[in-house]
């Protein structure tokens, strides 16, 4: 399970990580980010995370660290599948 920490003393709570993660926002049942009261962004459910770095590469205050993510969990799809590379171009 990955382990996703929001740094407090950085966060804006500008709402950007929770409104752009695939499994978190206003459709999501168990939402992996929330925007308390829009004041403070937390982690609610990290469970829920797939991986996929899109809230840590669009927050403007590079203020979510997400650690403890292994290759692929059991039963879930990879969404960035890897290939052998035979030669750096």
């Amino acid at each position: 399970m990955p382990e996703i920490r929001v740094l407090r003393e950085r966060c804006v709570a500008c709402g950007d990580c929770v409104r752009l993660c695939p499994q978190s926002g206003p459709d999501a049942q168990s939402p992996v980010l929330v925007l308390d009261d829009g004041r403070d962004v937390s982690v609610e459910d990290a469970e829920g995370c797939i991986g996929c770095f899109t809230c840590v590469e669009f927050c403007r205050a590079a203020a979510i660290v997400i650690s403890n993510v292994g290759s692929s969990p059991a039963g879930r799809l990879s969404l960035y599948p890897t290939r052998p590379v035979s030669r750096i171009i």
